[in-house]
């Protein structure tokens, strides 16, 4: 293929050298339509958000380094990694629901697998780079994770597992994209794929519950926790997305019976088994007299305790327990929000509540004092602008409503 033939419209100034470089690349992209409105919407917008988070991060830690964060050594895991924990737990729950049908054959699920495979990797990206932004010399696990071979330490294990799962994720989405969807390379890269997104936020889990002098983290249950939430964020990524496609455009009566029916429901279900769980947490908690646990009684006075359960579940929950509420799309859409809204604090409040008591030390002393500084604050929106930037372009060039002919 000629340079001039490539599928690039004429107006794009795009120099002929870099379109050599790209030629490969090209033949896979849609680039001979125009986005539409909202892919550019959430294109601008996701530009925008990253360029204000990503400038204004960049340029404290230029000026400012490490000390911009409002860290110490009482609570040496600021906010950071609360957001780092969401996009990496929501990427994990998103590579399990693709799964559903490329490992367990269940094709009511096609119609999302594509976009779900998309949304893990660039949720998945996110939370790298707000990781990278938060740790000094982020270039130092290139070297430093494959080669230190720390095999005791979960931390290591949720490193390798994290960077196979994304390894998996881009082999899977290109399988996919270049329309091999049931080859047996796709369905063994799909298999190992599911395996690694268990094992992923199940170690996460571990990085925290087996810290013993973090009693408030301390809990053989926190891995299963890791990964239902994980599930529960993944859920509400996908009725967010599926709720921004106009049910006009839905003619296949399988693939609108999957938005309107079975993925409200499925959040639904989600939901009771997340409040099931977070209430045997709470009350665990609260009812121990072992050191340490008083950070669960000053977890009830926190805002973000109090958002996390009737922002985020308990209101979510009830408007998805009624058909009525559930085939609507806009508290479809008001559901999937309110959830990731709550759930991204109550990340923050579990990472706040384990380093509430001072180490070695008591809660007689007093409680561990944080807020996150405004530089913090700032990777939020340049990780949901990551985010929007990302699947706006992937609406736009990467066709994410794809499905096997035979599924339609």
């Amino acid at each position: 293929m000629d340079v001039q033939t490539l599928p690039v419209p004429a107006t794009w100034p795009i120099p002929p050298r870099l379109l050599r470089i790209i030629k490969p690349v090209l033949p896979y992209l849609d680039l001979d339509k125009r986005p539409d409105t909202l892919s550019q919407t959430l294109m601008a917008t996701g530009a925008a958000m990253g360029a204000v988070g990503l400038g204004f991060v960049f340029y404290m830690l230029l000026t400012e380094g490490h000390a911009a964060f409002n860290t110490s050594s009482d609570m040496a895991w600021g906010a950071p990694i609360a957001f780092y924990l969401f996009f990496l737990l929501g990427s994990s729950g998103l590579s399990i629901l693709s799964s559903v049908d490329t490992v367990f054959g269940v094709r009511v699920f096609y119609p999302i697998v594509k976009r779900c495979v998309f949304l893990a990797i660039i949720t998945l990206i996110a939370g790298f780079t707000i990781l990278a932004l938060e740790i000094g010399h982020p270039f130092r696990m290139l070297w430093a994770l494959p080669l230190a071979f720390q095999i005791k330490s979960p931390m290591w294990w949720m490193g390798v597992f994290y960077s196979i799962d994304l390894v998996l994720l881009l082999i899977k989405f290109w399988l996919l994209h270049t329309r091999r969807w049931e080859t047996q390379l796709t369905h063994v890269v799909s298999i190992v794929s599911f395996i690694v997104c268990i094992l992923a936020p199940g170690t996460l889990g571990l990085v925290f519950g087996m810290m013993a002098m973090r009693p408030a983290w301390f809990s053989p249950i926190m891995p299963m926790y890791f990964i239902l939430t994980g599930f529960a964020t993944a859920m509400a990524m996908t009725l967010f997305v599926t709720s921004m496609v106009p049910r006009a455009r839905v003619a296949d009566n399988h693939t609108r019976a999957l938005y309107d029916i079975i993925l409200p429901r499925l959040f639904f279900v989600t939901l009771l088994a997340v409040i099931g769980m977070r209430v045997g947490q709470i009350i665990t908690g609260l009812w121990s007299n072992y050191e340490g646990l008083e950070a669960h009684w000053a977890m009830l006075q926190s805002p973000f305790f109090h958002l996390e359960i009737w922002l985020g579940l308990l209101l979510p929950t009830f408007l998805m327990s009624t058909n009525w509420f559930r085939r609507t799309i806009g508290f479809q859409f008001l559901a999937s929000v309110l959830f990731m809204i709550g759930i991204f604090f109550g990340r923050l409040e579990l990472l706040v509540a384990g380093q509430k008591v001072p180490l070695f030390k008591g809660y007689w002393v007093g409680f561990v004092e944080y807020w996150p500084s405004l530089t913090e604050w700032m990777l939020v929106p340049a990780g949901f602008g990551l985010f929007l930037l990302f699947y706006g372009a992937g609406r736009w060039l990467l066709r994410l409503y794809e499905m096997p002919n035979h599924a339609r």
